[in-house]
């Protein structure tokens, strides 16, 4: 098991709000559009293919038949059991023979505020992950970006996806930064990194630093 750090952007968003999530924990979709939630619902909605529907058609409708249908019949992002988070991704240009990175940080910058067109905020977490597919177990992450576990193309690859399942504790959130979109551009014109206009740090944040011994049974 590997505690992965991990920034999750989000849109639409104010100081307070943001703030909340922090204090709560990050939900997922399917959660607030439901309300309540039970753990035969999460039985039934952690599989593989709501896994690759989030991925791939994350903004087309639900498919007739699919369970969470009768819930929301819009886009199925809007109604997903799983959470996009980035941890970053290296991808190889064989033609100029060098790495190419894209930073988790730029990747969450351009969702939370909507590519500088609004104002968002940046959540730094860490998440569970096992070096496995294991989607029906809510516990861990599923590593998308890793090419040893996820072989299949990933058109959004670049993103360096870490997908969460239902939400991420707010033990888990260490702090949230809001930004401003034309701080942001005026920043990228100047060649320098934005700075927030607002940082929450959470004190109830329990570093993984702390959690990463394993202990064994008793035998």
């Amino acid at each position: 098991m590997v505690f992965q750090k991990v920034l999750k952007g989000i849109n639409g968003l104010d100081d307070n709000q943001a703030k909340n999530i922090v204090d709560r924990g990050i939900t997922s979709n399917w959660w607030r559009k439901a309300g309540t939630i039970t753990p035969e619902g999460t039985k039934l909605h952690l599989n593989m293919n709501n896994l690759k529907l989030h991925l791939n058609q994350y903004h087309r409708p639900v498919p007739p038949g699919n369970p969470l249908h009768s819930l929301h019949t819009g886009k199925f992002g809007e109604v997903s059991p799983f959470i996009s988070t980035t941890s970053g991704a290296v991808e190889r240009d064989f033609s100029t023979k060098r790495n190419l990175v894209f930073p988790p940080f730029m990747t969450a910058l351009n969702f939370a505020t909507d590519n500088n067109k609004s104002s968002g905020y940046i959540f730094y977490a860490y998440l569970m992950t096992v070096g496995k597919v294991a989607v029906e177990m809510e516990q861990f992450s599923e590593e998308i970006r890793n090419l040893y576990v996820y072989q299949d193309y990933q058109p959004y690859y670049r993103q360096g996806e870490i997908m969460a399942k239902i939400i991420i504790p707010s033990v888990q959130i260490q702090k949230v930064e809001g930004y401003n979109g034309a701080d942001v551009k005026l920043a990228q014109r100047r060649g320098i990194l934005p700075v927030p206009h607002f940082t929450y740090t959470n004190p109830a944040y329990q570093a993984p630093e702390k959690l990463s011994n394993i202990q064994e049974v008793i035998s």
